[in-house]
């Protein structure tokens, strides 16, 4: 009996290992079973939000009633927001996709302050109504790509859940596909849709502006040096510049971030300025699954990171946390005065603290100190401007940009009205309300529209 022992243990452990092999292969096959399902959801929810986007502003373009205009533009907001986020989800190059989301993102901006004018029974003028041509083409445009992008994934049997696989050649193929598709070079395509002009203190229309940076012009290797000192998690990386940033407001070079463990095209990505060596942007697509870090740390760690790479003097103005990650905007204060044009946003991982995203274009390109004057009138009397009907809870004074390349000086009071929230801008100097923003308080942060 003794001597069949052994071979009776080995086996059995045979059985077992073979047994727990097949366990395992299952579930992993599972899992990528799982993501796929997952990311064909999201993707066919991002065609739809495009195409829903698409058909509302062209009902927009031919209504004739401003309450009509206002709704089918607000679905178009919704809409684009919406199919933002299901693109950001999607197991892609971030890096690539970045004009997309930026196109998105500013065609929800466009038809939010153009929906304002129609509630405000104002006639969208010729210009006005010919970007919303426009943009209408590049939304019909980005659509047919999408379909087309499906389509040729489908037809090639990629796994979307495999894209998650390190080392997979299936995402090389699929970017091959989008750079085919110009979806990838959407940034190429995209320089020529309309400048979006609109009043908007987050907007982007001073984009234009001829940037206010300042310094020498560094090179290709201090830009590495630059990314390198300012993230301290990639000093040991493999950083390098992989082409320069044309056509566009703020010359720069692209810079590359990724190491051994950094899956197949999910490197992180950054720009820096050549002028002034300053960080114009910088994405890391990492999953967070866990929330360790409270929303005040969370601000005083992005505020901390601004300081050292050379942003001062900038406040938290308001956050938006999800999915174990969180979003912050900081405005340039000055002299006690908020200024909105010289926005920064800052992205981070709620589960160790590292700083995950980061977008400066518009401090680079609007930042400089203003001869800040004395307001004409006194913050009483801009008081007696609200509504009888609003409770006042705070006031500051801010500066905005407006449209026409300009910016003004105002009281910004913070009122309750019911159980809603708002922020009105009183001009300081004519006393005109000038803008009023809605605050939606979610249990994640405050949207601002």
């Amino acid at each position: 009996m003794r001597k069949y022992g052994l071979p009776l243990v080995l086996a059995i452990a045979l059985v077992v290992a073979l047994g727990w092999g097949i366990y395992e292969y299952n579930e992993k096959n599972d899992y990528h079973t799982y993501l796929d399902t997952h990311f064909q959801r999201q993707f066919y929810e991002l065609i739809g939000h495009v195409e829903n986007a698409q058909v509302n502003l062209s009902k927009a373009m031919v209504s004739a009633s401003n309450n009509d205009i206002a709704r089918f533009l607000n679905d178009v907001t919704s809409q684009s927001y919406m199919a933002q986020e299901k693109l950001t989800q999607l197991p892609f190059h971030h890096g690539g996709i970045r004009s997309t989301e930026r196109f998105l993102s500013q065609l929800g901006d466009y038809c939010t302050a153009m929906s304002n004018k129609s509630l405000d029974g104002i006639i969208l003028s010729e210009k006005e109504l010919n970007t919303m041509v426009e943009l209408h083409s590049y939304a019909s445009h980005l659509s047919r790509q999408l379909v087309e992008l499906q389509q040729q994934v489908s037809a090639d049997g990629i796994n979307f859940g495999d894209l998650r696989r390190e080392g997979n050649k299936s995402l090389k193929r699929v970017e091959d596909q989008m750079k085919d598709f110009e979806l990838i070079n959407f940034e190429e395509r995209m320089q020529e849709y309309p400048e979006l002009i609109y009043d908007g203190p987050f907007s982007d229309h001073l984009k234009d502006v001829k940037p206010k940076l300042a310094g020498s012009e560094i090179s290709s290797v201090e830009a590495v040096n630059i990314i390198s000192d300012a993230f301290e998690k990639h000093r040991n990386s493999n950083i390098r510049v992989t082409g320069n940033i044309k056509n566009q407001p703020i010359d720069g070079y692209y810079v590359s971030i990724f190491d051994e463990n950094t899956p197949d095209g999910h490197e992180a990505t950054a720009a820096v300025s050549k002028i002034g060596g300053k960080i114009i942007w910088y994405v890391n697509p990492v999953s967070v699954d866990k929330n360790n870090i409270d929303r005040e740390d969370a601000i005083r760690k992005a505020e901390e990171f601004l300081k050292e790479i050379g942003y001062n003097g900038m406040k938290a103005t308001y956050s938006m946390a999800y999915e174990g990650q969180m979003v912050t905007n900081f405005a340039y204060e000055q002299e006690g005065v908020l200024i909105y044009s010289d926005l920064v946003k800052v992205k981070l991982a709620l589960d160790n603290g590292d700083i995950i995203g980061l977008e400066a274009q518009g401090y680079l390109t609007n930042h400089h100190e203003r001869n800040i004057e004395k307001p004409k009138i006194s913050e009483e009397e801009a008081r007696e401007r609200l509504s009888s009907g609003v409770k006042e809870e705070d006031v500051k004074l801010a500066i905005i940009p407006i449209a026409g390349e300009k910016e003004i000086l105002t009281y910004e009071f913070k009122v309750k009205f019911g159980e809603d929230r708002y922020l009105i801008y009183i001009d300081a100097n004519t006393g005109h309300q000038r803008k009023v923003l809605l605050m939606v308080n979610q249990k994640d942060g405050t949207l601002v529209i």
